[in-house]
């Protein structure tokens, strides 16, 4: 893998760590009077007990942020693109558990302290409709803003349709984002304690910057999707369109996000002074809502503008019991391709048929059906469709200016290869890792 892969990987995946580093640390500042995921009344802010609990926290969150940084470092050296995806996949499991744990510690002292000073509210109900807030009818973005980024995904679909399964997958991702708009917000007002304004307030601020978020999306994909049709034929271009891709997504998500942070938090600066809504127990270390009364599947996350599972519901279980074995399971892909990596390209012939494989692949042609067989000294400029690129196999569906489509099952290392054109007209280029294995095939073919 050569350095500028590696470079790009890097760019492509390292961000993951300051955007938890700072989203964490972003819960200390409290925000509808909720501070790492507990609920404090006004007089608790500047407590001194809750001030020494938060240093401790941003200090561990800097010392995990600063130790996952140097672990990554050697990434930077790893030539095989197997053991480099392997350690980065790793990296993102652990990242994605361990990060969590500096918060769950802090969330248990804060609701330890809360109980011995005393601060649970108790004067009233623990979570109370805002009636007014909540009549108030949402104003929908309508589905046609979303209609125009569609159309220009489908762009590309009009000129190519070698990768035409491409291009449809990005584009059915808009109306996804759009039903993701529209139905997976929970229409829940935002109340804080007893005052009307604040609770419009805050309500309007995330109906806004929810639908905004996924419009951004939306627009973004639709780009996207033309950006990567014109820079096929150009390696380095293409992948710089998917980091800008990648880039405009986050940050405008991120933004947001944080956005939405800053104004619930200077809209609640002055609540928790009498009476204020505690729903601390309906919430495992402050982040996953758990309420065996709610038939709710889905509920608005207390901080921020985003959404968060009923853990009480079976289905919420399984969802979230799959997505965590999936993180766990990630690293298993880089073994895979570590197999790969070292896997040969084996090229044989039988009494019947013409075989190429790589890993547990193969592509088979009946000799009967073989036209024409030759060697090709030089690899000439080829575009993969479907199928393997690395640096050992390059195998599955490419296309080719004056083949058109082929079958390839080649080690681009080891020349010559097969060209092999059967009665059909269809194309299959074949090679081996063992050099001249080609020749001592071709030479067989014409015996």
């Amino acid at each position: 893998m050569t350095i500028g892969w590696r470079l790009f990987l890097w760019v492509v995946i390292m961000p993951i760590l300051p955007i938890m580093y700072f989203t964490l640390k972003n819960d200390c500042k409290c925000k509808k009077n909720i501070i790492v995921g507990v609920t404090l009344p006004y007089e608790a802010h500047n407590d001194t007990s809750v001030l020494t609990y938060l240093e401790r926290y941003k200090k561990e969150l800097k010392l995990t942020c600063w130790g996952f940084l140097a672990v990554i470092v050697p990434c930077l050296f790893i030539q095989s693109f197997g053991v480099s995806m392997t350690v980065w996949l790793t990296w993102i499991a652990l990242v994605c558990v361990v990060f969590f744990i500096p918060y769950i510690r802090c969330n248990k002292d804060l609701r330890q302290l809360k109980e011995e000073r005393g601060w649970r509210q108790k004067e009233a109900p623990q979570v109370v409709t805002d009636l007014k807030a909540a009549a108030e009818e949402m104003r929908w973005i309508s589905p046609w803003w979303f209609l125009p980024p569609f159309l220009i995904s489908l762009i590309p679909l009009c000129f190519d349709q070698d990768l035409w399964w491409l291009w449809i997958l990005d584009a059915v991702l808009i109306p996804m984002f759009y039903a993701c708009y529209r139905w997976l917000y929970r229409n829940r007002a935002e109340v804080v304690d007893n005052n009307t304004d604040r609770t419009l307030a805050l309500t309007r601020i995330r109906r806004y910057n929810w639908g905004k978020c996924w419009l951004i999306m939306a627009w973004a994909t639709g780009v996207f999707n033309v950006g990567l049709w014109l820079t096929l034929e150009h390696i380095w271009l293409f992948l710089e369109v998917i980091l800008a891709y990648s880039l405009v997504v986050c940050m405008s998500v991120i933004g947001i996000e944080f956005r939405v942070r800053r104004l619930q938090e200077k809209l609640t600066e002055g609540s928790g002074q009498e009476y204020y809504v505690d729903e601390d127990d309906r919430w495992i270390w402050g982040m996953l809502y758990y309420n065996p009364n709610d038939t709710r599947l889905m509920v608005n996350a207390r901080v921020g503008m985003n959404t968060s599972f009923n853990m009480a519901r079976r289905s919420a279980q399984v969802i979230m019991g799959l997505c965590l074995i999936l993180l766990l399971a990630c690293p298993l892909i880089g073994v895979w391709l570590i197999g790969m990596e070292r896997a040969p390209v084996e090229l044989d012939v039988t009494e019947t048929e013409l075989i190429g494989s790589h890993y547990g692949s193969c592509w088979s042609v009946a000799l009967a059906d073989i036209q024409s067989a030759e060697l090709l000294e030089e690899m000439p400029s080829v575009r993969r469709v479907a199928g393997t690129g690395m640096d050992n196999a390059m195998t599955g569906t490419y296309r080719n200016s004056e083949w058109g489509r082929f079958t390839c099952c080649i080690d681009p290392r080891t020349g010559p290869w097969l060209l092999v054109t059967q009665t059909d007209g269809h194309i299959y280029l074949f090679g081996s890792s063992t050099k001249g294995e080609a020749e001592k095939i071709l030479s067989e073919l014409s015996d």
